[in-house]
């Protein structure tokens, strides 16, 4: 079974974001364009940005994220 994918966006790091008719967002890097991950929400799909971000670019260091992300990553 497939699903129709909408795009939502795009990040500036090469992040993209898709929503699929079903509900859930698939998203996926400009450098890896054949993989993929899935979530639940739109929120989730950015975190998934974030994770992207850090396997392609190395780890981020807590000191060097922007406190917002500090807090979130601490929740």
């Amino acid at each position: 079974m497939s699903s129709d994918l909408s795009f939502v966006n795009a990040t500036d790091s090469g992040c993209v974001i898709y929503r699929e008719t079903t509900g859930r967002y698939v998203v996926s890097h400009q450098d890896a364009p054949r993989d993929s991950l899935h979530a639940a929400t739109l929120a989730g799909a950015y975190a998934a940005c974030r994770g992207w971000e850090a396997r392609l670019n190395g780890a981020l260091s807590a000191t060097t994220a922007p406190a917002a992300e500090r807090s979130a990553r601490a929740a």
